[in-house]
């Protein structure tokens, strides 16, 4: 009895044992066998008549159809197919719902991302463009009803069931939803104003804008102007004095735990801004031809953000790059045009600090006045954890983003709100990115130009007609002479609100300049007036690329794709010709021992030809080195947490720039000492910390150093950040040339954390002599279905500057094909 007692328990204590095993086989079975079905008839009833998706070697979709509503169906389908499980992640991080899927460790990034209420903005968006642009309306329920055509018929992507879950269907605002996440990301001003008024709270014996100086400490390298034009300009015009708003009445702490959010929405993507396009006139190219060379930078993901796919369909082509969720491709050619993107870098983005009447939360004072407030519900959902519906006030300015703060995360900190371009204009970006598509002259592409709001962007420009041109795009915002934007500004006196806006035709732009070419790498516009704004107000990038860029198209008369392609991945730094002599001053007088570990360093950087290949070890050095200083110099009077967030700011790399060659620099002492310490001293302990981190990194022996040990890039899924699920959806990682501040700009974390996070999202060359030649590569693929051969197919490429052939003609398509889609109407 006792022994068959035994037997039985066992046979039960097997049963979970056999359940997990039998679980383990379905998500194994899932994983490798829930691809799509890429050959076959597909019906609809929406459909009006057939169309034909040709996929190529690359994964990438041809879409022919005769409708155009039936090729944005198609559009849909097939991107759901390929990265259906990117396009939820994107749906729900944009409308603060990561936390339904993720748990409690969401919740604060969905309480800042609900606070900037961009679904429901997108709801109140759509439907107007719908009745102002009735055909636009029409493409977009055409293109969700393809996504959730492919979510009715198609096995679920391996994700949902690791995650057991279901895919929602989607709908049109999700669209607009998602095209917003991303911009407010890249504002740096969502980080910057909080942090400079903080600063100021926590730094009474230096002057804090020493530390923001944009691009006043020198002659910079602007888009429309030579150096010289600059320089003479700067030097007979003087430009307005900038005065700060009072620091906000709360301790630094209290403001850390608004940023510390923020940041945490902004590491999601990395450090985005960097990007770098231009275009060369036909007295510069040998074709004689206008060409157009771009790569956008966008914080890496893995599937790569851009989604390659070709439309055809009555007189209209077009080779476009989507974002998810967006029908309009905002990167594109075809035989008459092609244009390309890069961030504008203007600030279209305020935080202002409100103040509420004690006596009745619902009133806030506005130009002095109490007035009463918008209070909406909002719900936030949490998996594993507990549901809550929070209340956000709606200020004349916008909502106040640390309400749910408050609510969710114990925020004690000031009331403050956000003022976005996108949300107080009617958002026409889509209506602007379709008339940009489908343009058959110069003037009808530049009309479509106009409509862009927010973000603003440099859209470069060649056709075949041999034009080349550049317009800085979005509403520009009027503010009060001499106000500084770059802090949080006053919400209740009226003296920091918004004048107005720049008529769009009055924005800057440049057509055709007789010196041949126009380069654009988030610098700024120019240091002249615009539209009644005397001094371009934004969160201008380093001059580094640019001018960088501007030196190499100097060095030959004319370019082609091939030899332009070198350029795209240069990884020769270009303020070290300023920055090494100083350097090297300080640290020849530190006395260092001949045999010391710090000479043997100091003389490899001064062997170093200023490269950031993989195997560079001055490359290691010098980055390492610069990251030391900022924590020597700057590390006492920030800490670490704002230290961290600074560092990923424009202005911190402005800042170096001058402040290495500024030895009466305030900053240069160390306020933990009682001795005033000069520059060469800190350079110095820089350097001894420097040499110490790469042994710990890297070992003793200094031929063994190499950049790409340290400096790696991986390719991280969504679900890649967990322990196993990581070997499964990740690709990497590898050593990667480049760096920051470099045309080949491969951005890290910071602080000691050179690990990549962005950098190119494509790079393209498409010169018009040889249309049929565009190249193109993507980071990974163009598929985000782990067991597809189109997952990882072009890292190893992307990694080594190599490219792709683009499938444009009917002959490269036929030759190409892999697989074919039917679609017609039907049930």
């Amino acid at each position: 009895m006792g022994r068959r007692i035994r037997k039985w328990i066992k046979r039960i204590a097997l049963v979970p044992i056999a359940l997990v095993l039998l679980e383990c086989a379905w998500l194994g079975y899932r994983f490798n066998f829930s691809q799509p079905g890429l050959d076959g008839a597909i019906k609809h009833p929406s459909l009006k008549d057939e169309v034909t998706v040709t996929r190529d070697q690359w994964g990438v979709p041809h879409i022919v159809a005769r409708q155009e509503t039936d090729a944005y169906f198609a559009l849909g389908y097939c991107q759901a197919q390929d990265r259906l499980f990117q396009l939820d992640a994107m749906r729900r991080l944009a409308a603060g719902r990561l936390a339904e899927i993720a748990g409690p460790i969401a919740a604060p990034v969905d309480a800042i991302v609900k606070g900037f209420r961009l679904r429901r903005t997108a709801e109140e968006q759509w439907a107007k463009i719908s009745t102002q642009y009735p055909e636009i309306g029409a493409i977009g329920e055409a293109y969700v009803a393809g996504i959730n055509h492919r979510i009715a018929t198609d096995p679920t992507p391996p994700e949902y069931s690791f995650l057991a879950l279901s895919p929602e269907p989607f709908d049109t605002a999700d669209c607009l939803t998602v095209a917003a996440i991303l911009p407010i990301t890249f504002a740096d001003g969502i980080r910057e104003d909080p942090l400079n008024t903080m600063l100021q709270a926590r730094i009474k014996d230096k002057d804090v804008q020493l530390l923001f100086p944009g691009y006043h400490r020198e002659v910079p390298v602007t888009v429309m102007e030579t150096l010289e034009e600059a320089e003479s300009f700067i030097r007979e015009n003087q430009l307005p004095a900038y005065h700060l708003p009072a620091p906000a009445n709360a301790n630094a702490d209290q403001l850390l735990s608004l940023l510390k959010p923020l940041k945490d929405l902004n590491t999601l993507f990395g450090p985005a801004l960097g990007s770098n396009s231009w275009v060369l006139g036909p007295s510069r190219t040998k074709s004689g031809k206008a060409l157009l060379a771009n790569d956008p930078h966008i914080g890496f993901t893995n599937p790569s953000i851009w989604y390659e796919a070709h439309l055809k369909y009555g007189d209209f082509e077009n080779y476009g790059y989507h974002l998810p969720l967006v029908p309009f491709p905002l990167l594109g050619h075809n035989r008459n045009h092609a244009w390309a993107l890069t961030m504008f870098a203007n600030d279209d983005v305020d935080l202002y600090q409100e103040t509420f009447n004690p006596d009745d939360p619902n009133q806030v004072k506005y130009k002095g006045e109490w007035v009463p407030v918008r209070v909406e519900e909002t719900p936030i959902k949490v998996r594993f954890g507990r549901d809550t519906i929070a209340k956000v006030r709606i200020t004349n300015h916008g909502p106040v983003i640390t309400d749910l703060l408050k609510a969710l995360m114990g925020y004690e900190g000031p009331d403050v709100s956000l003022s976005w371009v996108w949300q107080h204009l009617d958002y026409t970006d889509m209506a602007g990115f379709y008339k940009m598509g489908h343009a058959k002259t110069y003037e009808e592409f530049e009309a479509g130009t106009k409509l862009i709001t927010s973000p603003g962007v440099n859209i470069s420009y060649v056709d075949s007609a041999n034009n080349f041109a550049w317009w800085a795009a979005g509403r520009l915002p009027i503010r009060p002479q001499g106000m500084n934007n770059k802090a949080l500004l006053d919400g209740a006196s009226g003296a920091h609100e918004i004048l107005g806006y720049v008529p769009a035709e009055l924005n800057p732009h440049l057509k055709n300049p007789d010196w041949g070419y126009i380069v654009t790498a988030n610098n700024k516009s120019s240091v002249k007036a615009f539209g009644g704004i005397q001094d371009l107000q934004g969160y201008w990038q380093p001059t580094d690329r640019a001018g960088r860029i501007e030196h190499l198209l100097e060095t030959a008369p004319k370019w082609d794709s091939e030899s332009l392609k070198t350029v795209q991945f240069d990884d020769t730094a270009h303020a070290t010709g300023k920055l090494l002599p100083v350097l090297f001053a300080a640290l020849d007088k530190a006395g260092f021992d001949a045999d010391s570990r710090e000479a043997h360093a100091l003389a490899i950087l001064k062997q170093w030809d200023h490269a950031h290949g993989k195997e560079s070890a001055g490359a290691a050095i010098y980055q390492q080195f610069f990251d030391r200083i900022f924590v020597h110099a700057l590390g006492d009077e920030m800490g670490e947490d704002n230290l961290f967030i600074y560092t990923s700011l424009a202005d911190s790399w402005n800042f170096m720039k001058y402040f290495m060659i500024d030895e009466a620099n305030p900053f240069w002492d160390d306020s933990t000492t009682e001795a005033a310490e000069p520059r060469d001293t800190i350079l110095a302990a820089a350097f001894r910390d420097t040499v110490d981190s790469l042994t710990r990194k890297m070992g003793d022996d200094m031929g063994a150093w190499q950049w790409g040990k340290i400096h790696t890039m991986e390719f991280t899924h969504p679900l890649g950040y967990l322990p196993f699920f990581d070997k499964l959806f990740n690709i990497g990682p590898f050593p990667a040339s480049g760096g920051a501040q470099i045309v080949n700009n491969m951005l890290y974390r910071g602080l000691d954390d050179f690990e990549t996070v962005a950098g190119p999202s494509t790079r393209r060359l498409i010169d018009f002599g040889a249309i049929e030649n565009t190249l193109s590569i993507l980071p990974t693929g163009n598929s985000g279905h782990p067991k597809s051969p189109h997952y990882d197919d072009q890292s190893a490429m992307f990694l080594n500057g190599e490219y792709r052939t683009v499938n444009f003609t009917e002959e490269q398509i036929a030759a190409n094909a892999r697989h074919t889609l039917k679609f017609s109407p039907g049930k």
